[in-house]
């Protein structure tokens, strides 16, 4: 019975061990698995460039690249983009002569823009490399609309890469090599075709740090050029004061003149601002052309106006030349008394008009500059502002017109008094029958009353021509010349 048993456990392990033998066989007989013969791909060249840097890089086998996935890495710049081995791609075309930083700026390729391929950039500094992360470089269809059509630089349906270029990649405008590439290559991993430019990158922050310094420059140079021989160096920071440099003609700030110069320096900023990121100048927009033309004329026209109602007339001024009431030379203007008080009102009352021309002027600045060097070519004001800006300029003149002056009344004045030093004279003369030789020989022929009351009325033309002008006459100045 034991031998039996012993029969059956030797027969069920052969039969299970018979079925083993064949399996083993036909595994160890399977083909290997590997990549495709030579002979099957369709450009040789690039295969090998693929099976090349397979070797450099250690990886797999070459398969067909995927357009939407980077096929560079960091530390193989040099042997797929700075070699030249790859396909060379379409021209890059820029729209300026320095590619700005800080901000997002397009790059145009002359190639049609074919969907669900995208472009890759990187940039060589000769001592080192960087490659763009894939949200900064973005590949989209040229329409009608972009500044690269519109100035003939690319043809609709062609492609523009915007580039978000981060300012730490610039300094001092410095030289770089910049390359697009596309990842759709049919053999393997590396670029299909490459395209390269040699542009330099405009570092944002030192363009600002320039501008102001610019700006800042240039004000200093009106309080230099303006200075007095005598002034000392803390005279001459009280003299920077806007007041005082937009001073008229009668020794008060000028809002018009403070209007027309913030309004030049913020544009000049600006057009250097875009020169320094760009290296093109820019065409001016006809809103800001409209608000220098209203702050230019409204200035030349303030101007005119003070000149006529602040100024004496001829005749007059050669009178009080004569009598010794006003020096020969031509006195400077004293703005060391200007405030920005005379900003907002007129003859020392709150003027609303002024200062609503102020306010709004100062907004349309501030607007300006948020629009950034970008807009300056469309930066479009509002047609309601320009009214309001426009109309408070009317105001002002109007204002200016309408407000007597102390000069319109002294002029009345002095020409009154002309004339009764005329009749003075004309008087001692036919009571003579002859030329009278001085004052002391007129008075006996004219009266004692006539010569006092002419006094009298040279006092008080006197007066008010000290409160006009800040001049005291001397009394021997108020006797009538006859002679």
């Amino acid at each position: 019975m034991s031998r039996s048993r012993i029969f059956a456990v030797c027969a069920i392990a052969l039969a299970s061990a018979i079925p083993l033998v064949p399996a083993k066989s036909q595994q160890q007989t399977l083909p290997p698995k590997g990549p495709e013969p030579a002979a099957t791909m369709p450009d040789q060249s690039h295969a090998d460039q693929a099976a090349q840097k397979s070797d450099f890089a250690g990886a797999e086998p070459a398969i067909p690249g995927d357009p939407q996935k980077q096929c560079v890495k960091p530390n193989e710049f040099a042997v797929e983009l700075r070699s030249g081995r790859n396909p060379v791609g379409a021209p890059i075309v820029l729209a300026t002569n320095f590619l700005p930083t800080n901000q997002r700026v397009d790059v145009g390729v002359r190639a049609p823009f074919v969907d669900g391929v995208r472009y890759f950039a990187g940039i060589d500094y000769g001592d080192e490399t960087y490659l763009f992360k894939r949200q900064d470089a973005v590949t989209h269809r040229a329409t009608e609309s972009d500044p690269l059509v519109q100035k003939h630089l690319l043809e609709p349906d062609q492609t523009i890469v915007t580039l978000n270029m981060g300012d730490d990649l610039a300094w001092f405008w410095s030289r770089v090599d910049l390359y697009l590439y596309t990842c759709n290559s049919p053999v393997g991993q590396s670029p299909w075709r490459v395209s390269s430019v040699s542009v330099r990158l405009s570092p944002y922050w030192l363009s600002i740090f320039a501008v102001i310094a610019e700006v800042l420059i240039l004000y200093l140079w009106i309080g230099f050029a303006l200075r007095k021989q005598d002034h000392t160096f803390a005279s001459f920071l009280r003299a920077l004061n806007p007041a005082q440099v937009s001073a008229g003609p009668d020794g008060k700030g000028s809002l018009s003149t403070f209007q027309t110069l913030a309004f030049s320096l913020a544009v000049a900023g600006l057009i250097t601002l875009l020169l320094l990121q760009t290296g093109t100048l820019v065409d001016l927009s006809g809103s800001i052309l409209t608000l220098l033309g209203i702050s230019g004329i409204g200035a030349t026209i303030a101007k005119g106006t003070d000149s006529q109602r602040n100024t004496l007339s001829a005749d007059n001024r050669a009178w009080l030349l004569r009598h010794g009431w006003i020096p020969m030379a031509k006195t400077v203007v004293d703005s060391s008394n200007a405030t920005w008080r005379d900003f907002f009102s007129t003859d020392g009352v709150f003027d609303v008009y002024r200062y609503q021309s102020f306010i709004f002027g100062l907004v349309v600045i501030g607007g300006l500059i948020a629009a950034g060097v970008n807009q300056l070519s469309t930066f479009v004001v509002p047609n309601t502002i320009l009214g309001i800006v426009g109309l408070s300029q009317v105001v002002y003149i109007g204002g200016k017109l309408v407000t007597p002056t102390n000069i319109s009344d002294l002029n009345a004045s002095i020409a009154s008094l002309r004339t009764d030093e005329q009749k003075l004279k004309a008087a001692a003369v036919a009571k003579k029958q002859g030329q009278v030789t001085s004052l002391a020989e007129a008075i006996p022929l004219i009266g004692q009353d006539a010569y006092d009351a002419y006094r009298q009325q040279a006092r008080d033309v006197a007066a008010i021509f000290t409160d006009a002008t800040g001049i005291v006459v001397a009394d021997t100045s108020l006797e009538p010349v006859v002679n």
